[in-house]
């Protein structure tokens, strides 16, 4: 009893230090938090509850048999339309950023590829909500809005499959466990299917899969070998039984010779370092710097994927795809660091070159193209074996390790759209 109130006396001076701010929206998913940004640790709620605890609550609903069923969902236009974006003019280009160090563009030079899919079909229609199946979930739920959130993976044709998300709520990130899932797929993101249900884990119920420690509250669900994922993007959606509160993961099956940009979020897309910091205590959603929509569509109309690396905490993925839809730019993966607080200085760095790692083992070469805006940045990309020539820093006046200076992203509009096309 003394760490339930402990946990509300907490959740309490949240909520005042916010204003009251509603920090999690648990239907619409709010704009993105900071690499910058840090939350002290805080013990986790004790949710055990012995199985005579169990109270039922709502109306029972009949057990969902695990067998992938086709769900009745219109199929969403294969390529949504974006609005085309004129390359800026008269904006002279900046002495210090060359032009893009691509090879001469192929013959084919004018004609683009096809834009990356949205994967926005309108969603599944999930089973009848069904009631918990522990008395302390009710504790967990009512200590503020969901935080749930998928793990991105990039995949390889032969690689396992996992759909991999993690549920929580309330200021704290407390875990949602022990409870039922439902798993659906938008495969190509055209079409939706069910996949059946998982069960959100305990602390250390699960083996550690595509770095992901099991810390309690996750769903990982093997992808079954008759729905199999085959080259292109996909969007996993699972829906909580009990409240129908969702999370979404995208997963890209890489084809030979994929080619991908990375971009850190915070300084680098925003318009300050610390700007989502103050949107999660309440502010206005951070602007985009001018010009970077414009650029990242200039890559991927080249057939670049686009991977947004950020040393936010794990809670803040949701928001970090939600705001980059707002301001327009492409869609592509998300990383966070996995944990409540992120990560600045080595810690930013170390997470940054690891992930860029493994990607570049999976892509058989590192990054073509990485945007950033401090040292960690640098670091990262040149420890990665990002090439300097496609190394672009943000108006930073650190050492850019051979990389280019960019002050203003209108000027790389151009250069940036001349190459080869890697189209899918």
């Amino acid at each position: 009893m003394s760490s339930l109130k402990t946990w509300l006396a907490l959740s309490m001076t949240v909520a005042a230090c916010s204003g009251g701010a509603d920090l999690a929206d648990p239907d619409v998913p709010g704009d993105a938090g900071t690499d910058a940004f840090q939350l002290p640790e805080i013990p986790r709620l004790d949710d055990d509850v012995p199985a005579s605890a169990d109270v039922p609550m709502g109306v029972d609903a009949p057990a969902s048999v695990d067998v992938p069923a086709s769900v009745d969902v219109p199929a969403s236009v294969d390529v949504p339309a974006v609005v085309d974006v004129p390359v800026v003019e008269d904006v002279p280009v900046v002495e210090d950023v060359p032009p893009s160090a691509d090879v001469p563009a192929s013959a084919d030079a004018d004609a683009l590829c096809d834009e990356p899919p949205m994967c926005d079909a309108a969603p599944p229609t999930p089973s009848a909500m069904t009631s918990w199946r522990h008395l302390t979930t009710r504790v967990t739920v009512a200590l503020g809005g969901q935080r749930h959130r998928g793990r991105d993976l990039f995949l390889r044709p032969g690689d396992a499959q996992w759909g991999i998300a993690r549920f929580t709520y309330g200021a704290a990130d407390d875990d949602l466990q022990d409870e039922d899932v439902e798993v659906f797929l938008l495969r190509n993101c055209r079409t939706w299917e069910r996949l059946g249900e998982a069960r959100t884990t305990r602390d250390n119920d699960h083996a550690t899969v595509e770095g992901v420690v099991d810390n309690g509250g996750f769903v990982y669900f093997p992808i079954p070998a008759s729905a199999r994922l085959g080259v292109g993007r996909h969007r996993l959606r699972y829906v909580v039984r009990g409240d129908h509160t969702v999370a979404d993961q995208y997963i890209e099956v890489l084809p030979a010779g994929a080619r991908v940009a990375v971009s850190d979020v915070d300084g680098t897309l925003t318009e300050s370092e610390t700007a989502e910091w103050l949107t999660v205590f309440g502010g206005a959603s951070p602007a985009v710097n001018a010009g970077a929509p414009e650029a990242l569509w200039s890559l991927a109309r080249r057939g670049f994927i686009i991977f947004y690396l950020t040393a936010r905490p794990e809670w803040l993925t949701t928001r970090t795809h939600q705001w980059t839809r707002d301001r327009g730019l492409p869609s592509g993966l998300v990383h966070t660091m996995l944990n409540l607080t992120g990560g600045t200085g080595a810690a930013a760095f170390a997470f940054k070159r690891d992930e860029l790692s493994t990607l570049r083992a999976r892509l058989g070469r590192p990054a073509d193209y990485a945007f950033g805006n401090t040292d960690t940045d640098a670091q990262a990309y040149d420890a990665a074996g990002v090439p300097a020539s496609g190394a672009y820093y943000y108006r930073f006046t650190g050492d850019r390790r051979g990389g280019q200076l960019n002050n203003d992203y209108r000027a790389l509009v151009a250069p940036l759209s001349m190459g080869p096309r890697y189209c899918r």
